[in-house]
């Protein structure tokens, strides 16, 4: 007796749990029309003026994480809008996108079976990619469609400040002769110069008085003049 009411309590234990497992939908044997117009719609409002690239692309899932590659040829300098869409026995719809390196350069988990994934490629690297959807929750039939437009054209670098300019070398050196020589002539051009030292030649004529006047930036500290005769004989010398 002890024997037969085990074995009626494990059958009744039994029964539950295989209610409780979740009943698979049957899979439709072609993906539904209206797939096609809900990629293109939700194209649409995710990037209004973007068309539409080549075919929309199908896959299947037969079980959770089943999912389908495909390599794409996309070129440089666009946006592409990768518009996911599954039937009614999908629950999660995930879109991954690969460079031609190699490296996944775009991710989108969807929560529900609507996904769309945005990428703008770098005008550098155009080139095959692979984009990948999958069916994270659910089963069945799903479709993604690719729509690009150029790649908004980036705002030109702000142009840069302009260079604070210095004080009028030539015109100090002018104001300074006319206090020290009012009755002096400047001869030819001012000389300038903007390493550690600078030599010039220059003629000079017999029975002239001559000033050499010199002037430096905020950052010149010291400014030293020496002048040489022409038998390379240093002959007088100003340290300021």
């Amino acid at each position: 007796m002890h024997k037969s009411v085990v074995a009626i309590i494990a059958c009744s234990l039994l029964i539950p749990m295989g209610a409780c497992r979740r009943q698979q939908a049957p899979l439709t044997p072609a993906p539904p029309e209206w797939l096609d117009t809900a990629v293109q719609d939700q194209a649409k409002q995710a990037a209004p003026g973007a068309g539409q690239v080549g075919d929309i692309y199908k896959g299947t899932a037969f079980k959770e994480g089943d999912h389908t590659d495909w390599q794409l040829t996309l070129e440089g300098g666009q946006c592409y809008f990768f518009s996911g869409a599954g039937d009614q026995t999908v629950e999660e719809l995930f879109l991954y996108l690969w460079d031609p390196g190699g490296s996944r350069v775009a991710t989108e988990r969807g929560k529900s079976p609507r996904t769309i994934l945005s990428y703008c490629t770098p005008s550098t690297t155009p080139g095959l990619y692979k984009l990948q959807a999958k069916v994270e929750e659910g089963h069945g039939h799903y479709a993604v469609g690719i729509f690009s437009k150029a790649a908004p054209t980036p705002a030109p670098a702000p142009a840069p400040a302009p260079a604070a300019k210095g004080p009028d070398l030539g015109k100090v050196v002018d104001d300074m002769a006319k206090a020290t020589a009012p009755e002096a002539e400047r001869v030819g051009e001012h000389f300038s110069g903007e390493a550690d030292k600078t030599d010039w030649y220059v003629a000079l004529e017999t029975g002239k008085c001559y000033w050499f006047i010199g002037a430096g930036e905020e950052d010149v500290k010291e400014l030293w003049l020496y002048l040489w005769d022409p038998a390379e004989k240093r002959i007088t010398v100003n340290k300021s």
